[in-house]
């Protein structure tokens, strides 16, 4: 029984909030269902008192709406979320809001969810797809019905993994489900049932099985992180690469080890737990709705035809829209991660009556949002036409909230969908659901629901079958055929000469990634295309072509690369874009409601206002909906504007040129090596300088080069100097024999559609060539490269063995190509371009002043075993010429020669180089304020780095050397840390003079040692506490006066 309390607010007397008590009968094992019967019965908003502790729950539009306000709400911890803190600790889904962990591990964190990361992943998912596939061909063989819970926990488990942290689980290789996912539930039940015990009862042994269970978590992450660190593995492509190797943009700090297990445990969770869910109740809605079922079978089939095994490629996945469509309603009805709460930031009325005081929480149940009356009058019934393009725009963005809301909002959604959406078409394409046990839905509720208990039947699909799918429901090709059949016919290509000017606004690469997509497009129409960011152009816009902006906003602002165009536009005079033609593209978030499309529109609508002349109405592409077919559909529109407008009419209803000789002669401006420099926009400079740094023989040689600024070329002190490598020929050679190709062969690369990508297309190259220059050959091979290897590999063995490759196995591409030699000749061109990457630029401290010579770059360069860019510039010598560019340094890593401040250098090795720079600039100041190196090196007389010129600047004042031998001739070695400490009495004056400490080199062992080194002086000197220490070091972080430039490996 429930007792059923009115309580009065002060703002109303009509106003009541029912407060319900179940703390006679204490929570059901399934407390969101019981929720949901509590706002049945008593409405959209009502409190629950559980002994001493109760909860605001709502479930309507209108409060909703109030809620996601971020101005007024915040994400609050539930009591739930604070028993699962004892397990995830400050990970992403659990962190305070006010934890330093959480936006720095956001912002570290969100290029892994960028389009290009999706892209990445994708082979990954495809991988393990491909397992429950096999296990389902078994199961149908048998004739034996699939646990579908069981199998959708394995599959995403499997990704998670695999994808984002290059770590296998083997579910399909078990019987039982993995340890780990038993430990997590029991995890989980734990702290959903701990809510409702009772005061003095007793629960020590429930707790000690918790205790062995979240040990056993944190010993599986530690394994999963060791296995990475091991490898030796420093990329930073996937979520564990950026957690342990990138640097938070602002002030170059790396997340903590601590911080990292609890990312990893949450990921882990996060990351598999409710898309197993999504998937597990699509799949029960499908069998239930068989004409939903078919129509995701028509898409599939449209797609992929009868194709047995499809290939799914990433862009496939954005076509699936109806696919898609049952997803979002599948969510809709039962959001796996149920609720979300809500923390006022000061004293407030929610809906004008329920007070809340300022850190008051607000639990909104998400499956009674999903059923508020905005949804029809048909709420529970499963209709995924309601999230059609049409229907989700005439629909308010606060109705459908599964992921949260606002800046706390799942920040893996994308890669969950991406992953659902393709192993949902792919078992549909595959199969016929039967439901021979004709299951009734029952939810299994541990934080998050899934259908419990639920199997069906498999009878694989047949052509025949497809054949009759597509007869009873038409496919989409053939309507959009008939829409246009009738329209007037478009020339094929533009008025030769039109040009097209792309413009991008962007964090993450994302919107770059759509204009070269737009542009690559544009190209196959004649135009000649530029790409640019936005602030490229803040000050005036082409009239004498075509505009077209993608751009995002974040947190409401322009992106870094937007910001003075969005300043420009917004103060600029009337007219100013007078015949300027243009269309923007918007990217956002519908979860970000209050700033989503600002940007964007402001852009578009200031366009216009200005004099601008609009190609298209401005679109709005939607992380959270139908980014991709949005895209799409931007694409299609701009192509049939861009040839109403620019088209030539001599080439309506061409498909090809006129043949009017035997030969067609093009004349090639530029060859491939200029192609690459186009597309890095690098220049040519030339070697007048080279020579070795260290004495012959030494373990780790560094070497001198010089380079000669092309005219117009200039840079500043601390800058980093970007180079493009070549691989070496011995390499090369390597890489031909492995795969079977002729270093003499000449191609012509040709794409169907015009790409971005960095190869040179529709021009002869040899393969000597294209492997010299323009492919990765280097470095250790990402898990969808080893994912491709294995599928086009043709001997069973080996393709087994590079299935189940271990994540920490050492070698490089090449070495893993050679040890398999079933693999030569057995890629054609297609696959060896997709496996192979296109050649990177690095990046270099330039290691002189401009003060002293502003006509040459400097450069230190450290030779690492096997390294492409270290062993191409050791191999330079003077008359050579590289592709290079300039790159502008951080800001805060700039140390002006005249500031009154002193400096304190920490560096070791090559992280000299801008040290050295700016030790010269310094020789051109009379007085310049204390500073004081740092330098760690092996021996006096082995690599101590430009000494000769060092001491000189000693002896001028400009510097005061403190090197650091770690294997000196007499004594024992010591580290720049060791030294650090030794000189406490020197640098305390020095800090409390208001000291700037600059630190450059090694992110592994050197950076944490300096950094420990400072906090035990700061400790020693103030009796500071550990994290008393820890602060003071967060603080100089943060006003700039502890800076690092360090790089991993």
């Amino acid at each position: 029984m429930t007792d059923t309390i009115p309580i009065p607010t002060p703002v109303s007397p009509d106003a009541t909030v029912p407060l319900v008590d179940i703390s006679a009968d204490g929570p059901t094992s399934t407390p969101i269902q019981q929720a949901m019967d509590l706002a049945r019965e008593h409405g959209p908003v009502f409190r629950r008192r559980l002994h001493e502790h109760q909860v605001l729950f709502v479930g309507s539009l209108d409060l909703v709406t109030e809620l996601a306000d971020e101005t007024r709400f915040a994400k609050g911890i539930s009591k739930v979320l604070d028993h699962v803190r004892e397990f995830a600790g400050d990970g992403l889904f659990t962190a305070y809001n006010d934890e330093p962990n959480w936006a720095k591990a956001h912002d570290i964190l969100m290029p892994a969810f960028a389009l290009g990361s999706m892209r990445t992943y994708h082979p990954a998912m495809l991988r393990v797809a491909r397992r429950v596939i096999d296990s389902w061909d078994r199961r149908a063989a048998a004739d034996t019905a699939v646990d579908v819970a069981d199998d959708m926990t394995r599959m995403t488990l499997d990704t998670i993994g695999l994808a984002g942290f290059g770590f296998d689980f083997d579910s399909f290789g078990r019987d039982t489900p993995h340890p780990f996912v038993e430990a997590m539930v029991r995890c989980l039940e734990w702290s959903m049932k701990r809510i409702g015990r009772a005061p003095g009862t007793d629960h020590s042994a429930v707790d000690r099985e918790f205790e062995r269970d979240s040990a056993y978590l944190a010993s599986v992450v530690d394994e999963v992180i060791a296995a990475r660190t091991e490898s030796g593995d420093t990329s930073v492509d996937d979520l564990l690469g950026l957690m342990l190797g990138a640097k938070h943009p602002e002030d170059g700090t790396t997340l903590d080890a601590a911080n990292i297990r609890n990312q990893v445990i949450t990921f882990l969770i996060a990351g598999h737990e409710t898309t197993s869910g999504t998937l597990s109740f699509a799949l029960y809605h499908l069998l239930k709705d068989p004409t939903a079922l078919r129509l995701v079978q028509r898409e599939a089939d449209e797609l992929w035809g009868d194709a047995a095994d499809p290939e799914p490629s990433f862009e496939d996945i954005g076509k699936l829209r109806f696919t898609r469509q049952v997803l979002s309603e599948t969510l809709r009805l039962w959001p796996t991660a149920a609720a979300f709460t809500r923390q006022a930031r000061a004293d407030t009325l929610l809906g004008g009556r329920v007070p809340l005081a300022a850190g008051g929480l607000v639990t909104v149940l998400t499956p009674m949002l999903h059923r508020d009356p905005v949804w029809g009058d048909n709420p529970e019934l499963f209709d995924p036409a309601r999230f059609t393009p049409e229907a989700e725009a005439a629909r308010s963005p606060h109705a459908y909230k599964p992921f949260g809301t606002g800046e706390r909002a799942c920040i893996g959604r994308q890669f969950a969908l991406h992953e659902a959406t393709m192993l949902l078409a792919l078992l549909a394409h595959r199969y016929r659901f039967v439901d021979s046990a004709d299951y009734q839905l029952r939810i299994k509720e541990t934080l998050t629901l899934k259908p419990e208990g639920f199997t069906l039947s498999l009878i694989p699909r047949t052509p025949a079958d497809r054949l009759l799918n597509r007869i009873a429901f038409p496919g989409a090709a053939a309507a959009a055929a008939s829409e246009t059949a009738d329209g007037p016919e478009l020339p094929s290509r533009v008025h030769q000469g039109t040009g097209l000017l792309l413009l991008h606004g962007t964090n993450y690469g994302t919107c770059r990634e759509f204009t070269e997509r737009l542009a690559a497009e544009a190209a196959g129409l004649g135009l000649a295309t530029e790409i640019a960011p936005l602030d490229a152009h803040a000050g005036a816009l082409p009239k004498d072509r075509p505009v077209v902006i993608v751009a995002a906003s974040y947190n409401g602002q322009p992106t870094d690369d937007a910001a003075r165009f969005v300043r420009w536009i917004e103060e600029a005079a009337p007219g100013t874009a007078d015949g300027v033609p243009f269309a923007v593209l918007g990217v956002g978030d519908r979860n970000w409601a209050a700033t989503y499309q600002r940007v964007p529109t402001l852009i578009d609508e200031r366009l216009a206002a200005l004099g601008g002349d609009r190609l298209l109405p401005r679109a709005e592409a939607d992380a959270s909906g139908e980014l991709m077919g949005t895209v799409r559909e931007f694409a299609t529109a701009l192509r049939v504007e861009l040839l109403t407008r620019y088209g030539d009419p001599e080439t309506v209803g061409a498909t090809t040129a006129p043949v009017e000789a035997g030969y067609t002669v093009t004349e090639i401006t530029g060859g491939p090596r200029e192609a690459l420099a186009a597309r890095h926009g690098l220049l040519e400079m030339t070697v007048t300088e080279a020579r070795d740094l260290t004495a012959p023989g030494h373990p780790r040689p560094k070497r001198f080069v010089r380079l000669s600024l092309p005219d117009g070329v200039g840079y500043r002190t601390a800058d980093h100097l970007t180079v493009l490598p070549e691989n070496s020929p011995a390499v090369v050679s390597r890489a031909a024999a492995a795969l079977g190709v002729g270093l003499d062969t000449v191609l012509s690369i040709h794409a169907p559609v015009a790409t971005p990508a960095a190869l040179p297309v529709d021009r002869p190259l040899t393969v000597r060539e294209l492997l010299t220059r323009h492919v990765e050959l280097g470095g250790r091979p990402t898990r969808g490269q080893i994912d491709l290897l294995a599928a086009h590999n043709p001997c069973p063995p080996e393709r087994a063995a590079l299935e189940h490759l271990p994540a920490d196995d050492p070698r490089p591409l090449l070495g893993l190509i050679e040890d398999h030699p079933a693999l030569r000749g057995a890629l054609d061109w297609p696959a060896l371009l997709e496996l192979l990457p296109p050649l990177r630029p690095r990046p270099y401290s330039v290691s002189s002043s401009p003060a002293r010579d502003p006509r040459h770059a400097d450069l230190m360069i450290s030779l690492n075993p096997g390294g492409t860019g270290s062993g191409h510039l050791h191999a330079l010598r003077p008359g050579d010429t590289v592709l290079a560019r300039i790159q502008p340094c951080r800001e805060a890593f700039r140390i002006a020669p005249d500031a009154l401040e002193p400096v304190i250098m920490v560096a070791a090795g090559t992280g000299l180089a801008p040290f050295r720079g700016v030790i010269a600039d310094r020789l051109t100041v009379t007085q310049p304020a204390p500073a004081v190196l740092y330098f760690g090196c092996d021996a006096p007389d082995a690599d101590f780095l430009h000494a000769d010129e060092l001491r000189s600047a000693e002896l001028a004042g400009a510097v005061s050397l403190r090197p650091a031998f770690s294997a000196p001739a007499q004594g024992a070695g010591r580290f720049v840390q060791h030294r650090i400490a030794e000189d406490a009495d020197d640098l305390w004056p020095l800090l409390e003079a208001g000291a700037r400490v600059y630190v450059c080199g090694d992110g592994n062992r050197m950076a944490p040692g300096v950094r420990a080194a400072f906090r035990e002086l700061y400790a020693r000197r103030t009796g500071a506490s550990a994290e008393q220490a820890e602060a003071w070091l967060n603080r100089l972080t943060a006003e700039g006066r502890y800076v690092e430039d360090v790089y991993a490996g």
